[in-house]
């Protein structure tokens, strides 16, 4: 019961990463928002201290920094949501390392092409029978080396996405030139699946979050924890008076 529950976890993280791969390469683009949100500041003080205010400067110049001048001929690159590219180069990197040593263990390697006869049979039957056999090692070697079902360490599916799927049908059990996997590899995979899932969810703001505040309540000084993510709107509340301060549209 413990190993299905386990099993079904992990697809699920797969599977969410996956799915949202392609968007979160179109939040690259977009004007995103922080978590946890600068609400939570602004509801509570009505101004920012130095260290804070100095902290957004560096952040604005740095975003600055990275895009071209307008007056600058040429083409001028759209600023990207760094939060974002930060989290697609850190998922890819760790799908595909988990991906690339978990088909070595397991991916069962193509036979080779029958090497070059230095001689053949004399006899013409045996030479004929010889060289039926060299055509149909050397289809199968071929046709073993194209599997689509194989996963290879070069070329164009080395992306997050089809590196989740790959382990996806690979946790699910589905057969092809690959042994099963060990109880170790299903959970070396559910590791890097459920951290590399949170951060994907964390990006597109699609996971709840918490988040423990360093100002404190200003009707009763209690601890404040922020609440937020998976589409609701940011809500700040005391766990000692239990005040909320909810963020509203302007």
């Amino acid at each position: 019961m413990t190993t299905t529950t386990h099993s079904t976890a992990t697809e699920r993280h797969l599977f969410t990463i996956a799915r949202d791969w392609r968007d979160l390469r179109d939040a690259l683009a977009t004007r995103g928002t922080t978590w946890p949100p600068t609400m939570g500041i602004g509801l509570l003080s009505a101004h920012q201290s130095d260290d804070e205010a100095e902290a957004a400067t560096w952040r604005a110049e740095a975003l600055r920094s990275l895009e071209r001048s307008p007056d600058q001929p040429g083409w001028t690159a759209a600023p990207l949501r760094l939060d974002v590219l930060d989290t697609m180069v850190t998922v890819e990197a760790g799908l595909l390392e988990l991906t690339d040593q978990t088909a070595a263990a397991i991916q069962h390697a193509p036979i080779t092409p029958a090497p070059p006869r230095r001689s053949w049979p004399e006899d013409p039957r045996a030479r004929r029978t010889a060289e039926a056999d060299d055509r149909r090692r050397n289809q199968l070697a071929l046709r073993q080396g194209k599997d689509p079902r194989r996963w290879r360490y070069t070329g164009a599916q080395r992306t997050a996405s089809l590196a989740a799927l790959w382990l996806l049908a690979r946790t699910q059990g589905v057969r092809g030139p690959w042994r099963p996997l060990t109880e170790a590899e299903k959970q070396r995979i559910d590791a890097v699946a459920r951290t590399s899932a949170g951060l994907v969810e964390r990006a597109l703001d699609t996971a709840d979050g918490r988040v423990r505040l360093a100002a404190p309540c200003p009707e009763c000084g209690g601890p404040l924890d922020l609440h937020g993510g998976g589409g609701t709107a940011p809500a700040a509340r005391c766990t000692q008076c239990g005040r909320m301060w909810v963020q509203t549209c302007s």
